[in-house]
């Protein structure tokens, strides 16, 4: 096994950096070296010797046991969907050293499914959070999110940092998500991430965290031209069969600016693809 191919050692590496000794009760001595925790402080916590956690952090041990990886993310302070990833990475790390291809094009079906909700926006992504379908009323409301961009590209620019009242949250937010659902051997994932570690600080300050998260339901707050923030709740559902997609969905709490804003765009859709209306591009 290749250095490249650690997955999952890469991600143990930087999650020891970040657990300072006091938050696993390590009475830390003024003379140490390491910013977290040392590897033999991590193998003891999880009842592993040190030796086999050396291996695990270099990639010499692709075939870690549930319960080991169990044990490492108690010691790290891991919840439950960061061991999730783990035994995700493990996997990875096990699999045949071939890189996968790039992002699958929607699936069969979703398309018209998308297109069939149109009392609220919805999108389909990938797992590299390229838009690959939007309803009209998602082209709508979030007109630079049309089937081609990409969330993230979107998030880390200038109009993004501009759009979203809770940018700094949302990034972090994204970025985890990218990296729980994301293949690191997919080449557009590595686009994906290659691009914006050179574009943008703060994505490279994020992404080197190793944070995961699930992305389920999730508040957005948003500014829309002149108009003062408005509150959104996003929903984001896995679509079965292994492609990484989802499907994801904006509502607002009914009576709240956002209800109203929603509203709003539902009838001017409703003007636009009217029989003789042009239609939205």
């Amino acid at each position: 096994m290749t250095p490249t191919s650690a997955h999952l050692g890469a991600y143990l590496r930087a999650r020891r950096a970040l657990v300072r000794p006091t938050d696993v009760a390590i009475i830390a001595s003024r003379t140490r070296r390491v910013p977290g925790l040392r590897r033999s402080e991590v193998a003891q916590l999880a009842g592993i010797s040190q030796e086999y956690y050396l291996r695990l952090e270099q990639g010499r041990d692709r075939r870690p046991s549930h319960q080991v990886l169990t044990a490492i993310g108690r010691a790290l302070l891991l919840g439950p969907v960061a061991v999730e990833h783990m035994h995700r990475l493990a996997r990875l790390d096990d699999d045949a050293p071939f890189p996968a291809t790039a992002s699958a094009p929607v699936l069969e079906g979703l398309t018209g499914l998308v297109d069939g909700l149109t009392d609220l926006p919805a999108l389909v992504v990938s797992a590299e959070q390229d838009v690959l379908a939007a309803n009209l009323l998602a082209q709508l409301v979030r007109p630079r999110l049309l089937p081609g961009s990409n969330l993230l590209f979107e998030h880390f620019s200038t109009r993004g940092r501009a759009d979203a009242v809770a940018w700094t949250d949302d990034a972090h937010r994204a970025v985890a998500n990218l990296r729980f659902h994301g293949d690191p051997r997919s080449a557009r994932y590595q686009e994906v991430v290659g691009t914006l570690a050179i574009r943008d600080e703060t994505f490279r300050s994020l992404w080197a965290r190793h944070d995961v998260e699930r992305q389920v339901t999730w508040p957005v707050r948003m500014r829309f031209g002149t108009s003062g923030p408005l509150d959104f709740v996003c929903h984001s559902l896995t679509v079965p069969g292994g492609s990484g997609q989802s499907l994801i969905t904006m509502t607002a709490e009914s009576g709240t600016a956002g209800a109203r804003f929603l509203q709003r765009a539902k009838e001017r859709l409703q003007t636009v693809t009217a029989p003789g209306a042009e239609h939205v591009a």
